[in-house]
């Protein structure tokens, strides 16, 4: 059912009966073209030997009888098989089949039943009663073989083998070898037989296709109903991880590995005091925006996405897949440095759209070496990192400035080469016996640039955010008598 899995109407899970009968039909028809060109051979053969018996039993009997005729028809139609095969034996099991091409295969079904119809009655004609017999035998026993042969076609099995059945009975009773009476009965019983054959085989071919189809829709809605799941699993998992379990990479035993990883930790400055401040709607309009975009730098950048803490975000290079140690870090800090980029044109963004609160990040990056694998209980396990090296990374990112990222010194000695930074004064972390050497990102221009597009004050009584290099001439001077107007205020003066 190859054919029928790879069908455009697969992509439905709830069929209609009209759509079931039509897949029925289209695999009725491939059967058909498939069985066909798979006896194809046989029937060649078939034709052949019972051509040559006819003529070695009485030559003379096949050119006085005008047989001659048919051995050329036969000819014909066994070369028009021949073609067909070699046409067609390398070529993969069809997709769909037109009606036009069983049209052909009745169509030449039924001149094979006219070619042995005629040659029966054009030797019956001249033939001796043992003759007569062997003929007989010899053309139903080919009828019958058609039949076989074809037994998901009843159309052009009945056209190959009706035919000669009625025709040898006709001519065994016409020409005197057989009293009508038992020629008859003979031919009544092999076409009773005939029945019965393609009745059953068409049966059984519509009984075994309708199985099919129903254990492909089934096969297909299941199919279906676990990708449906599998992309909803997806989005609770980083894409190397989800790539890794699903390519059998990864099991869910309770297993852990020693690995040098970058690890990564960013979280919002001052959430708590913007989640007090703004109402929920925009709230999660914001963060949901802000992770969502984060997310999809992590990822470009090849980053494994460990987990939200709220506003945090923890990622790690390094595993499942590394590149070693260096790209790993400098992948995640060319990955913060986007970050932070695209955090600043979303507090623009925010501030055009009248939102009084946007986001400003912290950042830090530690590398060394981590515990990462399954942790958790039997019925539940957690993929994640743990280890001094993860609890550094977290430190930094707290001790890190508004804006800024924060590497430690592992993590700069792999990345210097390509990213400026400057030393900070070391820093003590519990749980590490010295000082911590880190070091501060530098801004680059377009940061810099970013920030001084933005003018932005706010205290306890006061807020003001002003984008003044973007503005024209007449928005200067707007803003320029909105300003003069809150100085008057604040003297104490009207305003002019």
């Amino acid at each position: 059912m190859q054919n029928l899995e790879n069908g455009p109407s697969m992509n439905q899970v709830l069929v209609s009966d009209a759509v079931k009968r039509r897949l029925v039909e289209r695999e009725i028809r491939i059967q058909q073209s498939v069985e066909v060109q798979r006896f194809n051979p046989s029937i060649v053969l078939g034709n052949i030997t019972l051509a040559l018996i006819f003529f070695v039993i009485d030559p003379n009997l096949v050119i006085s009888s005008g047989a001659v005729f048919v051995y050329a028809l036969t000819a014909i139609l066994v070369a028009q098989s021949i073609r067909s095969y070699l046409r067609l034996r390398h070529r993969e099991r069809p997709t769909d089949v037109g009606s036009r091409r069983i049209q052909k295969i009745n169509f030449y079904a039924g001149l094979i039943g006219l070619n042995w119809t005629i040659f029966s009655l054009l030797a019956l004609r001249l033939a001796d009663p043992v003759t007569s017999m062997v003929i007989v035998l010899g053309t139903s026993s080919f009828a019958l073989a058609s039949l076989v042969s074809m037994a998901s076609s009843p159309i052009a099995g009945s056209l190959a083998a009706f035919p000669v059945i009625f025709a040898n009975g006709f001519g065994m009773a016409f020409f005197g070898h057989l009293p009508v009476s038992t020629a008859l009965l003979v031919s009544a019983s092999l076409a009773t037989i005939t029945f019965f054959v393609v009745a059953a085989n068409w049966q059984k071919t519509k009984m075994n296709v309708l199985t099919q189809v129903d254990s492909m829709l089934a096969k297909a809605d299941r199919a279906e109903t676990m990708e449906r799941l599998s992309h909803r699993l997806a989005k609770y998992l980083s894409p190397q991880l989800y790539l890794s379990i699903l390519t059998g990479e990864q099991t869910e035993e309770i297993v852990s590995k020693r690995k040098k990883l970058t690890v990564f930790f960013s979280d919002i400055v001052g959430f708590s005091e913007i989640t007090d401040r703004l109402e929920s709607e925009e709230l999660s309009t914001l963060l949901n925006r802000y992770l969502t975009e984060m997310s999809l730098i992590a990822e470009s950048h090849g980053g494994t996405i460990d987990k939200f803490i709220g506003d945090a975000i923890v990622v790690y290079f390094g595993d499942p897949e590394s590149k070693g140690a260096k790209k790993d870090a400098l992948a995640c800090v060319r990955m913060a440095i986007e970050m932070q980029e695209r955090v600043r044109k979303l507090k623009q963004e925010w501030l055009n759209l009248g939102l009084e609160e946007t986001f400003d990040l912290r950042i830090g990056i530690n590398t060394g070496y981590c515990t990462v694998g399954n942790f958790g209980s039997d019925q539940r396990v957690d993929y994640t990192i743990i280890g001094s090296e993860v609890n550094l990374a977290a430190r930094l990112e707290s001790a890190a400035d508004i804006g800024c990222i924060l590497l430690a010194n592992e993590t700069y000695a792999l990345v210097k080469d390509w990213i400026a930074a400057d030393e900070q004064e070391p820093m003590r972390v519990k749980g590490f016996e010295r000082p911590i050497r880190t070091f501060q990102v530098r801004r680059t221009a377009e940061l810099d640039t970013a920030e001084a597009l933005t003018f932005h004050r706010r205290e306890a009584n006061l807020s003001l955010k002003m984008n003044h290099a973007l503005m024209n001439d007449t928005e200067r001077e707007l803003s320029a008598s909105i300003l003069r107007e809150a100085l008057e205020k604040l003297d104490g003066r009207p305003a002019s």
